[in-house]
């Protein structure tokens, strides 16, 4: 307990301060300090220092950092912008790094021979870092959820995974991503597929009941889109996690989604929630809450009636009039997500952002996804979650509000 304290305090201080740097020096080796086990020896308090020099971090959750640097942090002579950090709380120490080499979110498109190139150079690089050849596989469609290639190195004192995947043929050809997994052992890389997935009896074991009425389910990763319109892979990937299956990252399920930099349509996300449901024993309902044909002809029928001076400002109350006119609707979607709740399944919910005035978000405006993970009837609030790291794991918003400012309700249950 005293170290989780510690370890706690560190990492508040440190992201505080918002930089580690220490006495400019040589590009500090991620690979090199993995093959000799420093890596995953030494506190985060001497560690950090040394390697993580000039480094500009972000807190995921209490037990992972998302690493921004400036080219000194490498494996071997790879330079990822960004890399995920997995600590263990107790120890003190590095579990897991993470990062994409390149994924189409945040690099943009590559044609077919740049994609292979870059996966070629990639591969020669972690040959020479880590002192062995790779001996090379395929992704399990059943375990990360799109096909590719897949390459190990399995040291003594260190196991690394690099992926790749890309989508479609000719014009239609798509990079996703090339992504890299190194952790201490072997056991380490092993991941949670279809066989591994919760049982429903199992969840609500994870519902927390408050003193003051709020119900919400515990337990759910976060994962952090950053600054890509992945929000709903990602939300779909911490619902995965959640149950188990931790291999479906958010890049996986970019390439199943057909998301983009820009977002994701919500049709392709239905379509690609149908096809890898089944899959991975799971199932899929989408619903309205309140029908959106309903609410933009009334929605229309009132902003007529202030003729051609409506504003913005005016789109809030007429949206909230609407759906209070309609109680029996509105409560019959809060019983809905109160018995899913109960249950200890979270609702993935499609929103429009910028009806109401929320504060902090990254995107004030426009389609977002997000989880819906309690509720509290005697407020009359739902309780919610974001894709954007620390900070948005648990909020609050009066059911009116979200009733009004819904898409899509939606949720992915085990059928085991």
């Amino acid at each position: 307990m005293l170290m989780r304290r510690v370890c706690n305090t560190f990492l508040s201080v440190a992201l505080a301060v918002g930089i580690w740097s220490a006495t400019p020096a040589a590009k500090a080796d991620l690979a090199s300090e993995a093959v000799n086990g420093s890596l995953w020896t030494e506190t985060l308090d001497k560690l950090w220092p040394v390697l993580f020099l000039d480094a500009r971090a972000k807190k995921v959750d209490n037990a992972s950092l998302r690493v921004r640097q400036n080219g000194k942090l490498t494996f071997g002579t790879l330079k990822p912008v960004e890399i995920l950090l997995t600590v263990d709380l107790e120890k003190a120490t590095i579990l897991e790094i993470s990062t994409t080499l390149y994924n189409k979110g945040d690099d943009g498109a590559l044609l077919k021979r740049e994609f292979e190139a870059r996966l070629k150079s990639s591969v020669a690089a972690l040959n020479e870092a880590f002192g062995t050849e790779a001996t090379t596989g395929r992704l399990k469609k059943n375990e990360t959820g799109v096909g590719g290639k897949s390459w190990e190195w399995d040291g003594e004192h260190f196991a690394a995974r690099l992926e790749a995947s890309a989508t479609g043929s000719g014009r239609k050809y798509v990079a996703e991503f090339i992504r890299l997994s190194l952790v201490p052992d072997k056991e380490s890389l092993k991941r949670g597929g279809a066989k591994d997935a919760a049982h429903r009896a199992d969840l609500k074991d994870n519902v927390k009941r408050e003193e003051d009425g709020t119900v919400w389910i515990t337990g759910i990763p976060m994962v952090d889109q950053g600054e890509k319109g992945y929000c709903v892979p990602a939300t779909v990937s911490r619902v995965f996690a959640y149950y188990g299956m931790d291999g479906v990252d958010q890049h996986a399920l970019a390439a199943l989604c057909k998301s983009s930099d820009a977002g994701t349509r919500l049709d392709d996300m239905k379509k690609a929630l149908t096809k890898i449901c089944s899959s991975f024993h799971m199932r899929t309902k989408p619903w309205d809450w309140i029908k959106p044909k309903v609410i933009e002809k009334e929605l229309k029928k009132k902003a007529s009636k202030l003729g051609p001076n409506i504003s913005v400002n005016d789109i809030s109350p007429l949206m909230l009039e609407i759906v209070r006119k309609r109680p029996h609707l509105m409560n019959q979607g809060f019983n809905d997500i109160k018995k899913q709740i109960d249950e200890g399944i979270p609702v993935v919910w499609a929103v429009m952002l910028g009806i109401f005035q929320e504060q902090g978000l990254p995107q004030s405006v426009g389609g977002h996804m997000r989880l819906i993970i309690g509720y509290n009837e005697q407020k009359q609030t739902i309780i919610y979650s974001d894709t954007w790291g620390a900070g948005h794991e648990k909020k609050e918003m009066p059911l009116s509000y979200a009733c009004a400012m819904t898409n899509l309700l939606c949720v992915l249950r085990p059928t085991q």
